[in-house]
């Protein structure tokens, strides 16, 4: 099994590797200052908890949380002394309190007014039912049945037979000072008996309405399921039925609807007093202070509001005033509610306002500025322990925001967490927070509340080893292995090493002893060793890592910090308990809490006393760049800074896709980073260096998680391809420079690169080549240059599909997948809109430009020639004038512009942006042999031609097509007439570079596009 630190005071023995620590120098004197955040103090909502109202005073309380006497005369709240063996107090109507054992065979009695005391036994034979005033009720189990006795203190202890004979069962209804109603049950035939506290009972008229009957000074109130609400004088309940003997029928009957929730409480004056509950929750408590108090006149009528919220647990005083919990401005007290005036209003007046209370601390953890607390929380409906989140300032002054509720999980904190049970909650440093629950390991994530969703089930940390966490890793003991476990996709990522090894987790490294002294660290991505260390001369019990650091312990026989960089051990202070941080050790010895600067330039000081001492009880360690916080006698929070110079900020864990998909969602990378970060910046350059997008944030607590839609920053897609990213970060708190990384992502499903149409995954930035089969196929050639396999072929392009020329053009319908323009045998000019790598066919979806273009003897696309953003149309005539026709943005175009003469005798090219100002040029061939290059002017023209050189004339096609290399410049294929083809990339100013040759064969081709 995992052998954990055994808490010391003893000296530790250091060996020959350790260095023993220093005083040093003295802490900084403008080390910042602590920020107290105090406990809170809440109404005790155990106060609303009403037990019994007696003459001086009254009971509260319950078994979990303790039982109060409340006095009238100065409304002071005190604690009940309970008898020894006393675990329950009854109040009696009266000063007479009773209490009981959990077996209930004791009954003891005290006087509040005057301290005596008594105590009786409850006959073998017997049952405690309920306390009387001074008269204890029971239930007595024979062989012809049951029946109630009462045991009252009078001439020694009387027991006397008062009802129920022969019933097969007694269920309790109500009871007050004067005696108890029951119902006696025989078979399916049940009855309602009075029984008094002193004198004789006997039968009622009532009817059997468990949870509906209740009595209130001098009536009793039965509200039925149906909604019926009958009210009862108490004196006539057990009257002689006579002829015309009022005593047969209820004194009132009349309807009250019932609500969800709803409860009786009782009469006062000649109103019946109901609570009905204010929420839905169906798991409210009658102690709750969720209820709207309203009154209802005897014989029936409109509601009357007394209280907008209160309990539904009264108690009433002999005279008939009721005593309620309920709160008003915000002020919860107990009040006494006598009948109303002529007015119709209330006496209401305040017994006794509740006790405050402290919010007390069961467990914390801190990392990066956001400190997590589990706190007992008294509230009116007594839930469990809740988890509280606090943002603290990470920059500029200290401060400490709003506590922020995150709920429970009644499963696995118990009510209170006292002894330990409360488990332990991990923070991640990416603001998630993981905890062990009855059925698994379970993650919070940031912002969201309690329960957390569970990653691993119970199985996953069978030995239950220390649960290392750090980023988006956890790692433990499970199945006799060291395992961890990816909190995003819930699986394990490396399982190894005994379930005996001390181990560690920073990021996405792993530390773990390897042999006696030594450790090795791997990466829990790939399970690669990263660096081994030799840390101490003993058997190590447990590690901690962050950065270069390792704090090592030996049982309690040594301990230090390791820098694995320096190879420098620095010895601990004896201590009982200690947490790694950056740059120094919070330890805890004798009740103080100590930080130790173990780069040796601070020495050590005491922080305060935590209660308790155990870390992440009592307090906890920032291990991110940040303070310690610990929690007081008073249960005021400390957060302390502890004035040593934090590390540079680094990464310790990436998450950077290497490509990114438009189509299915955004590209999301991330850096998890060792403390906070003030602002973040993270630019995306394409392939010519041109700043495409830039995305920024501001404080950043652990993890920069920006994210890009593929789209630049003028709103438009962003074309596919190789992208150049740059993240800049700065720290929040000053310290250490700027953090910088750098890497590249391919972008598809963006906007298409002119002539881009297949790819893997779908267009993939890199131009491809449209050619045509003398059988009328079309292929797409792609891969390095386009020597790839050909992909995409579409067949069917002769007879009457026959074609003069094919022109890769724009993305014209929006779909981000680029469209060619087809000029059919017949004059027809097409605009064919295949999908993303689909193959271009006759059939392929189109729309027709209209006729006649067969006037033209050339057709090509250079780019933007007019400078609105999209590619436009060239055509030559056989006499050589040359138009350009816009696009219009709408699947056509705009009318055709005279550009030029004399072009006649030319093989005329779109070549795209050669020059690399933005407009598209075109390249034309003399019949010389001369090739030039025509660049555009942005107002749909060319301006003058520049000489390129001779010795072009041995090419039988010339194609512009596209940035083939990927350095976002366009490039120029050219095939000889023996069916070599050689690739020209574009150099960028208008020229291009040697020539590299692609290969032979490519005569296969009628022709290329």
């Amino acid at each position: 099994m995992f052998r954990v630190a055994v808490a010391a005071a003893a000296t530790i023995g250091l060996t020959a590797a350790v260095t023993p620590l220093t005083a040093g120098a003295a802490f900084a004197a403008d080390t910042p200052t602590e920020v107290t955040i105090p406990a809170e103090q809440r109404p005790d909502h155990n106060a609303a908890v009403l037990n019994g109202a007696g003459e001086t005073g009254y009971l509260s309380g319950w078994k979990q949380d303790g039982f109060n006497w409340t006095t009238y005369a100065d409304g002071v709240t005190r604690p009940l002394a309970m008898p020894n063996g006393m675990t329950v107090a009854y109040g009696t109507g009266s000063d007479w309190l009773a209490f009981t054992g959990d077996d209930g065979r004791t009954v003891v009695q005290r006087n509040m007014k005057n301290g005596a005391t008594r105590s009786l036994t409850v006959p073998p034979d017997q049952n405690f039912l309920a306390v009387v005033g001074e008269t204890v009720m029971t239930e007595q189990i024979g062989m012809s049945g049951h029946s109630v006795h009462r045991l009252s203190f009078r001439d020694g202890i009387r027991d006397e037979y008062v009802g129920g004979a022969q019933s097969e069962d007694v269920l309790p209804l109500d009871s007050d000072q004067d005696g108890l109603l029951f119902t006696a049950k025989y078979g399916d035939f049940g009855w309602v008996e009075w029984a008094p506290a002193n004198g004789y009972g006997g039968s009622t008229r009532l009817d059997d309405v468990p949870y509906g009957t209740v009595l209130s000074g001098s009536h009793i109130a039965q509200w039925h399921d149906d909604g019926r609400m009958t009210v009862w004088n108490k004196a006539d309940i057990t009257k002689t039925a006579q002829k015309g003997d009022p005593g047969l029928k209820p004194a009132f009957d009349f309807k009250v609807p019932r609500t969800d929730g709803a409860r009786v409480l009782g009469t006062v004056g000649d109103n019946v007093v109901l609570a009905r509950r204010i929420a839905a929750d169906g798991g409210t408590t009658y102690s709750s202070l969720n209820y709207r108090l309203v009154a209802v006149p005897f014989g029936g009528g409109p509601e009357r509001e007394i209280f907008a919220r209160s309990t539904a647990m009264p108690q009433f005083k002999t005279d008939g005033t009721m005593l309620i919990a309920r709160v008003a401005d915000g002020r919860q007290a107990v009040v006494a509610v006598g009948a109303p005036g002529a007015d119709g209003t209330f006496a209401v007046t305040e017994v006794a306002p509740a006790p405050l209370v402290r919010t007390a601390t069961r467990g914390m953890s801190l990392a990066q500025g956001r400190l997590s607390t589990l706190d007992h929380v008294p509230a009116d409906d007594g839930r469990p322990v809740r988890l509280r989140g606090t943002d603290l300032t990470v920059s500029g002054t200290p401060k400490a925001g709003e506590r922020v509720e995150r709920g429970t999980d009644a499963k696995t904190f118990a009510k209170d967490c006292a002894d330990d049970s409360c488990p332990a909650i991990k923070p991640t440093g990416d603001g998630r927070l993981v905890y062990r629950a009855d059925d698994g390991l379970r993650v919070l994530d940031e912002g969201a509340s309690l329960p957390g969703r569970t990653v691993a089930d119970r199985s996953w940390f069978g030995s239950l080893g220390p649960l290392e966490v750090s980023g988006r890793y956890t790692a433990t003991i499970g199945n006799l292995a060291l395992r961890v476990l990816d909190l995003d996709t819930g699986k394990t990522v490396y399982s190894g090493h005994s379930s005996n090894d001390a181990y560690a987790l920073n990021g996405s490294t792993l530390w773990a002893e390897t042999a006696t002294g030594s450790a090795e660290a791997l990466d829990v991505r790939t399970g690669k060793t990263l660096a081994t260390a030799k840390v101490s001369d003993c058997d190590i019990t447990s590690l901690q890592a962050n950065g270069t650091n390792l704090l090592w312990e030996c049982g309690s026989s040594a301990s230090g910090v390791y820098d694995t960089a320096a190879k420098r051990n620095v010895a601990l202070p004896a201590h009982q308990s200690a947490r790694l941080g950056d740059g120094y050790v919070a330890w805890q010895q004798g009740g103080v809490l100590s930080v130790t600067d173990v780069r040796g330039a601070s020495g050590t000081r005491a922080l305060g006393t935590p209660k308790p001492g155990e870390p992440g009880k009592g307090w906890a360690v920032d291990r991110f760049g940040g303070p310690v916080a610990y929690t007081d006698a008073e249960e005021a929070v400390h957060v302390v800074p502890t004035g040593i110079p934090t590390s540079a900020l680094s990464v310790l864990d990436t998450d950077t896709p290497a490509r990114a998909n438009a189509n299915s969602g955004p590209w999301a990378p991330r850096w998890w980073l060792n403390k906070p970060a003030a602002s973040w910046q993270l630019t995306l350059k394409n392939g010519a260096g041109a700043t495409v997008r830039t995305l920024t944030g501001g404080e950043a607590r652990g993890l920069v998680k920006p994210t890009w839609d593929g789209k630049a920053d003028g709103g438009q897609y962003a074309t596919n391809g190789a992208y150049a990213w740059t993240l800049t970060v700065t720290p929040a708190d000053g310290q250490g420079a700027a953090l910088t990384r750098t890497g590249t992502v391919g972008l598809t499903g963006g906007a298409p690169v002119a002539r881009d149409f297949v790819g893997a995954g779908g267009p993939d930035g890199r131009a491809d080549l449209l050619a045509l089969t003398p059988s009328g196929r079309f292929d797409l050639r792609t891969g390095p240059g386009v020597t790839g396999e050909a992909q995409a072929q579409g067949e069917g392009w002769t007879g009457a599909n026959a074609l003069t020329a094919a022109i890769p053009y724009r993305d014209v319908n929006g779909d981000r997948c680029n469209d060619v323009l087809v000029r059919m045998a017949s004059g027809e000019l097409r605009a064919y809109t295949p999908a993303c790598g689909a193959p271009l066919t006759p059939s392929t979806a189109y729309q027709s430009l209209g006729r006649g273009w067969n006037a033209y003897d050339t057709l090509v696309s250079p780019g933007d020639v007019d400078g609105d953003g999209r590619a436009d149309l060239v055509a030559r005539t056989s006499g050589g004038d040359l138009y350009v026709y816009s696009d219009n943005g709408a699947l056509g175009f705009k009318e055709p512009v005279k550009a030029g003469w004399g072009w006649g005798g030319l093989l005329v090219v779109g070549a795209g942006d050669l020059t690399g100002d933005g407009k598209g040029d075109l390249l034309a061939r003399d019949a010389s042999g001369v090739l030039w290059t025509y660049p555009g002017n942005g107002r749909g023209g060319f301006a003058d031609r520049i000489r390129l050189g001779a010795g072009w004339g041995g090419f039988d096609a010339l194609v512009g097509a596209g940035d083939l290399d990927g350095d976002g410049r366009p490039d120029l294929l050219a095939r000889e007439q023996g069916g070599t083809l050689w690739l020209y990339p574009g150099a960028g100013n208008g020229a291009f570079g040697e020539r590299k040759l692609l290969g032979g064969g490519w005569n296969m081709y009628k022709s290329l596009y």
